[in-house]
């Protein structure tokens, strides 16, 4: 199934792109059943970097971040509450991030955004159980996602760019471009490493790989 997907999102993408300002419109739908299927959306951030460019990419990637991560966060807290409850009652990871949300709202949802400890759409369904407000969960999910939209958009772009023959050829040109992706994989990896330790620290039982992840 997740092969089929990706090859559907590559699909859409290059569907999108000839849809005008409404593709916009489709592409945060297509990322919102993407969190609530709990699939993955690397494509499509790609894609949205390869189709719109880095700042149309990552402005659209962020803001179909959040749209997606709240159709997870309302649909436990008002649709699938017990349903939930019971699905993740054996997950202690679960049950301590339910928890600690509590304590540092802000600080939480940010450093969980940008590890990858847990998927983003677990994240936001644990947040939908817990008493954290509407808004905060949107703002601060929102700056969570900034750094990591803005490194697919990147990289996307780049790609993009070489798809469409729009890049400056020759060995210095080329030798900028692989500095370019080095350095935004290097940054993005500190930025996720630095994030993973620093939720480690103010909660490692949740990042504790023996407490066992929700099936």
């Amino acid at each position: 199934m997740l092969e089929q997907w990706t090859e559907w999102m590559r699909q859409a993408m290059a569907w999108i792109e000839q849809t005008g300002p409404v593709g916009w419109v489709i592409f945060i739908a297509l990322y919102a059943l993407s969190c609530v299927l709990f699939l993955p959306g690397s494509v499509l951030s790609f894609g949205a970097g390869a189709v719109y460019g880095f700042w149309g990419g990552a402005v659209l990637v962020s803001a179909a971040s959040v749209v997606g991560a709240l159709a997870n966060f309302l649909s436990a807290r008002f649709l699938l509450r017990g349903w939930m409850e019971k699905k993740f009652a054996g997950s202690r990871k679960f049950q301590a991030l339910n928890h600690v949300a509590t304590k540092d709202a802000w600080r939480m949802i940010i450093l969980t955004r940008i590890s990858p400890i847990l998927p983003h759409s677990l994240v936001s369904c644990a947040f939908g159980l817990s008493r954290i407000g509407l808004a905060r969960f949107t703002v601060a999910s929102w700056i969570g996602f900034l750094p990591i939209s803005a490194a697919y958009s990147y990289g996307g772009s780049i790609l993009g760019h070489m798809a469409k023959g729009g890049l400056h050829q020759g060995p210095w040109a080329w030798l900028a471009y692989t500095l370019e992706i080095g350095l935004t994989v290097a940054i993005t990896l500190w930025i996720t490493r630095a994030a993973h330790r620093a939720l480690k620290s103010t909660s490692p039982e949740v990042v504790d790989e023996s407490a066992g992840s929700p099936s």
